[in-house]
């Protein structure tokens, strides 16, 4: 992860400039604000693609997504058949990077997934409390500003995530972040997995994302409301939920993909 992603799927463009967007080769642009300082409150969450912090810049709060440090495995890339010079197109950076441009490109930004407003390459005050925390060697400087939602998903919110899951369709996305945990709202705010076609041929399968668009809303009835320690809860508890719903969670009930072998488990 490099200088060398920009004018692959990186546009230096500002996020406003007024130019056309380009779909068939999606780019992301900068955000605008990208050499302005950064406020950070909290930390949302880390995993394996990178750490989420809800921060402030200019006055206006944000989610910051900050990507892991990429380690390119040469053995793994050729056994899944990508060159070197493909490498870039495989990270998580490079996924959510052209999944958001092509939404953007398509009038779609922030309908199906959070809005995004651009990437960014912190600089070294800007990682100042990034490293002070996590190291120097854990995190690139490289990452994505998004809208900041405070609200977790709700099973009130499924018909609105059924029908925004045409969009993802009809933008040739190819979703692998689509998991209750994923969601704020109906809106989904991780695309580290998401793949954009034009994509690396050996692992795109168009087969595959038509019959995970097909099943979706099968996939959907697994969604269960559960406690926060991830227990199913009964009829009598989730009737406390509508007055209650900070001490619930939605999540995705694992026994039913597990043995309903009638449809394919998007995530198996």
């Amino acid at each position: 992860m490099d200088d060398t992603m920009i004018g692959r799927f990186l546009s230096e463009l500002p996020w406003d400039d007024p130019s056309r967007k380009p779909r068939g080769r999606p780019m992301l642009r900068r955000f605008i604000h990208y050499d302005k300082h950064i406020s950070y409150q909290e930390l949302l969450g880390c995993g394996g693609e990178g750490v989420v912090y809800r921060v402030y810049i200019e006055g206006k709060q944000y989610a910051l997504k900050i990507f892991q440090t990429w380690t390119y495995k040469p053995d793994y890339c050729r056994s899944i058949g990508v060159s070197k010079c493909r490498w870039p197109y495989i990270t998580s950076f490079s996924h959510e990077c052209r999944a958001f441009a092509r939404l953007d490109s398509m009038g779609e930004n922030g309908i199906w997934a959070v809005q995004c407003h651009g990437w960014i390459k912190l600089s070294d005050e800007q990682f100042q409390h990034v490293q002070r925390k996590w190291g120097t060697k854990r995190y690139s400087r490289w990452a994505i500003v998004k809208d900041y939602i405070p609200d977790r998903v709700a099973l009130s919110d499924i018909p609105d995530i059924k029908r925004k899951m045409t969009i993802a369709r009809r933008a040739r996305l190819f979703p692998g972040d689509v998991e209750p945990k994923n969601y704020r709202g109906s809106f989904v705010v991780d695309l580290g997995r998401t793949k954009t076609w034009p994509y690396i041929e050996s692992i795109w399968s168009d087969k595959r994302r038509r019959a995970f668009s097909d099943n979706f809303e099968r996939y959907l009835k697994c969604w269960v409301l559960c406690d926060l320690d991830g227990r199913r809860v009964s009829e009598e508890e989730a009737s406390r939920y509508a007055t209650n719903p900070e001490q619930y969670m939605v999540d995705f009930d694992c026994r039913v993909a597990l043995y309903d072998e009638s449809w394919p488990n998007p995530f198996r």
